[in-house]
């Protein structure tokens, strides 16, 4: 994962919430929420992501050490 979309995931209730009562906010409406909200983070906000991303690719790599991307034709 990168870093907005661990920030997308943990928002996402978030949002969710807010717009509660509403009309259901579609996946795309839902992003474009978030990402107007990321631009608006910290650069220590966004590091704490980044660290959050990096620690969740090396628990991928650990536990598919053999692993690699091979996207389909």
């Amino acid at each position: 994962s990168n870093s907005f979309m661990i920030y997308r995931r943990e928002k996402q209730a978030e949002i969710l919430a807010q717009y509660k009562g509403q009309k259901a906010l579609h996946n795309n409406a839902i992003s474009k929420v978030v990402a107007d909200m990321w631009r608006e983070e910290t650069p220590e906000v966004r590091a704490e992501y980044a660290a959050k991303a990096e620690h969740e690719k090396i628990q991928h790599m650990l536990k598919y050490p053999g692993y690699k991307y091979t996207p389909r034709r």
